[in-house]
């Protein structure tokens, strides 16, 4: 079980990163994920293809996902 919040807002001139990352090793899938919105109700996703972006949506769940941009390394 993994836990995470996400924390809006910062300081002056910045940002709070509004992802929020788990690792799952080497699997290829997440069975299921809960949320819980900040009302109360909860909200559960199934079968999560690995490496991917999620957008979730109170309500409406995923709405949309892709890749991570892979950048290439520096020297």
């Amino acid at each position: 079980m993994q836990l995470g919040e996400v924390f809006s807002g910062g300081s002056y001139l910045s940002q709070n990163d509004l992802r929020i990352h788990f690792g799952i090793g080497g699997h290829d899938h997440l069975d299921r994920a809960e949320v819980l919105w900040p009302d109360g109700t909860r909200e559960t996703l199934t079968n999560l293809a690995a490496d991917r972006y999620y957008l979730v949506r109170e309500g409406q769940g995923v709405v949309s996902s892709k890749p991570p941009e892979h950048r290439a390394k520096l020297p």
